[in-house]
């Protein structure tokens, strides 16, 4: 049995040891989802202790993410110019002491504040990582890689309701944010010890120039990568609130469920979404862009609609499902802005579409909130499922009739 053993995980082992930029880039995406996620399994205690409204809480959802975007849109043209090995550990470091700040927190104001300083860190960390992959490798392989590194997040955003809710449970909220603080710092010492995380300067493979922008708006980039970017405001921002307020909140207010109960049942959805994940790379190479993302969008699009559905185990059961389901287009945004951005402009190109998914979440999420409380889960499953089906429409539409269809397989 041990041979055998063996034989299986020598080949793991030999590739982790021949990319250690690989494998810190997961760990760094795997803490930086984790830091997002964790609050989910608490919303709800949060919520009592501070005494706030559903629209409210929501709101705090939103303003985690909206530190994100900000941050990264003023950040994130510094991955253009830094080491990802300088750049990184600074975001992760900068998770971790704000998390302390939330933990610490004596009322609603200042647990925003910490939550958004700690969301800052991620721009630093998420455009770092994906000009790092963008420079590594070329057609397929590259988007292979994009996969397995997004997967890092997918399972950061997996241990974490676990993790968070069961430490939330045994130790109050407070807790899960302490975690948070002591794995960031962690995981910032690791991927500064990395040396071939020192990226080279941006340039273009051999007929693999970015595609030319028809025309260029004030933010700097092309038409192509707004087209991109208003594909992630969609399919992002229905990812976005399903995992970061729906899910959560149904659990706690149409079920009644403990934090460790909420974050066991989301635990279940985000391990298989990484795992999903981690093969979409190769699921996109054989079936390509356009009929991944058609696939995922219609499969969310029917998840959500079950929330008609009298409020049970069942509803929540079938929203698991497809968020789960939906992995496989989780780095389609990704691979087309690597595509199709600039080289010497793709930190800024992920930031500004970073900025735009957490701007529009800033009002969605109060609005899916504000909805909940006033109309009912049912009709905030149409809402997203509208947002996914239009996800789908954008992608295939922009494929068809921007620089080219994208949903080809990328040549190296």
């Amino acid at each position: 049995m041990t041979p055998l053993i063996g034989s299986l995980l020598s080949p793991r082992i030999r590739a982790v040891r021949a990319n250690p930029d690989l494998l810190a880039l997961w760990f760094a995406y795997a803490l930086m989802l984790f830091s997002m996620a964790a609050m989910g399994p608490v919303l709800g205690e949060v919520k009592d202790e501070f005494g706030l409204t559903p629209a409210t809480t929501a709101l705090l959802v939103a303003v985690q993410g909206m530190g994100r975007g900000g941050f990264m849109l003023v950040l994130a043209p510094l991955a253009d110019r830094m080491s990802p090995r300088r750049l990184m550990p600074l975001g992760l470091l900068l998770t971790g002491l704000a998390s302390l700040v939330t933990a610490a927190a004596p009322n609603e104001w200042v647990f925003g504040a910490g939550i958004v300083a700690s969301a800052a860190g991620s721009g630093l960390v998420g455009p770092g990582g994906q000009v790092h992959l963008a420079r590594r490798g070329r057609g397929e392989d590259r988007r292979r890689n994009i996969a397995r590194v997004m997967s890092g997040g997918m399972f950061g955003a997996f241990v974490a309701p676990i993790a968070a809710g069961g430490a939330a449970t045994l130790l109050g909220w407070r807790a899960a944010f302490v975690l948070v603080a002591v794995i960031s710092i962690a995981v910032a010492a690791g991927v500064a010890s990395v040396r071939t995380l020192e990226s080279s300067a941006p340039k273009s493979a051999p007929g693999e120039a970015a595609a030319p922008s028809r025309r260029r708006p004030g933010l700097g980039v092309g038409r192509v990568v707004l087209e991109v970017s208003v594909l992630a405001v969609l399919l992002w921002g229905w990812n976005n609130t399903t995992r970061g307020f729906v899910l959560p909140y149904y659990g706690s207010e149409a079920l009644k469920l403990d934090p460790g109960g909420i974050g066991l049942l989301m635990g279940l959805a985000l391990g298989g979404r990484a795992a999903l994940t981690y093969v979409s790379g190769a699921f996109v190479n054989r079936f390509g862009l356009g009929s991944s993302l058609l696939i995922a969008t219609i499969i969310g699009a029917v998840g959500t609609l079950v929330m008609y559905a009298p409020a049970g185990l069942p509803v929540f059961a079938g929203l698991v499902v497809a968020y789960t389901l939906t992995g496989i287009s989780s780095p389609i945004v990704i691979m087309m802005l690597t595509e199709r951005a600039p080289p010497q402009r793709l930190g800024q190109a992920m930031g500004i579409t970073q900025f735009l998914v957490d701007g529009v979440g800033l009002g969605l999420t109060p609005l899916i909130g504000l909805i909940v409380g006033a109309a009912g889960f049912g009709v905030v499953g149409a809402l997203l499922a509208a947002i996914s089906l239009a996800a789908g429409a954008w992608g295939l539409w922009i494929m068809r009739h921007g620089e080219g269809d994208t949903s080809a397989t990328a040549k190296g």
